[in-house]
C-alpha cells in the first residue's frame, strides 16, 4: 500500500491483517508496526492534527465510560492500556534503550473510508491541560518506507509546493468524483492522483489538480499529461 491510497475499513484490517480493528492506537514494538486512526473531521472525538513542523499531533484515548465515569470527557486520560504502552515505550526510546516504534497511520475520510498517510515514528509525548483535564499528546514523524531510511515530513508552510495533499482537499475530491476512478468508473483500489503530475509543476494545495484514480488507471497513466 502507497500513501493516498483510498481503502475501505475492511480493506484496512485485511491489509494489517489486524482482525477487525476496534482502536484507533494499537502498539506493536519493533521491529513490527503499530496501527494509529487518525481524524481530523469536525465530529471527531479525539483533537489529532498536523502541526507546523509537519509532524503528527495524536490525542491519547479517554478512560472507558463505566458508571462511576458517565463521562469520560471530564476526567483525565488515564496512563493505562495504550496510551501507557505509548509513553513508556517513548520514555525507553528518549534513555536511548530502544529505537522509535513504527507506525502505520489511516485518516478517515468518511464513514468506512479511509486514506492511508504512511508511516511515522514515535518520537516525543506531552500531557497538555486541555477542557480542564490533563490528556496525551504523543507527536509521531513521517519516514519514508522503499529503503527503511527515515525522511522529515515537509512543514506546513511547505506544504503547497509539495506532494502532500490536505486533508480537506482529499475530503472535497473524494465527494466530488463520488468514490470512483474519473476514468474507468472502478471503486476499489483508488488513489488520490495529481491531473497535471507534480514532477510537472501540479499543485497539491488546490481540488482542481486532485482526483481519484484506481491503480490500474494510475499505472497506465505513469507521467504523462493528458
Amino acid at each position: 500500500m502507497r500513501p493516498d491510497d483510498v481503502v475501505t475499513f475492511y480493506q484496512m484490517c485485511e491489509f494489517e491483517q489486524a482482525g477487525m480493528l476496534q482502536k484507533g492506537m494499537t502498539f506493536r514494538p519493533p521491529p513490527l508496526h503499530g496501527i494509529i486512526l487518525m481524524s481530523q473531521r469536525p465530529n471527531a472525538p479525539y483533537a489529532d492534527i498536523l502541526d507546523d513542523d509537519g509532524n503528527l499531533v495524536y490525542e491519547g484515548h479517554d478512560a472507558p465510560r463505566t458508571p462511576a465515569t458517565p463521562n469520560p470527557k471530564t476526567v483525565d486520560q488515564p496512563r493505562r492500556g495504550e496510551n501507557a504502552k505509548f509513553a513508556d515505550w517513548t520514555d525507553r526510546y528518549r534513555r536511548a534503550e530502544v529505537p522509535p516504534a513504527r507506525f502505520h497511520v489511516y485518516e478517515k475520510l468518511i464513514k468506512g473510508m479511509w486514506n492511508f498517510r504512511g508511516a511515522f515514528l514515535l518520537k516525543d509525548y506531552r500531557i497538555e491541560f486541555s477542557g480542564g483535564r490533563d490528556v496525551f499528546k504523543f507527536v509521531l514523524q513521517a519516514i519514508d518506507e522503499p529503503n527503511g531510511e527515515a525522511a522529515p515530513l515537509a512543514s506546513a508552510q511547505e506544504i503547497a509546493q509539495t506532494r502532500q495533499i490536505p486533508t480537506w482537499v482529499k475530503q472535497e475530491v473524494y465527494k466530488r468524483d463520488r468514490g470512483r476512478c474519473v476514468l474507468c468508473g472502478a471503486t476499489d483500489q483508488l488513489h488520490f492522483d495529481h491531473d497535471l503530475p507534480f514532477s510537472k509543476g501540479g499543485a497539491s494545495a488546490t481540488p482542481a489538480n486532485v482526483r481519484l484514480l484506481c491503480m490500474r488507471c494510475n499505472l497506465s497513466k505513469g507521467a504523462k499529461i493528458e
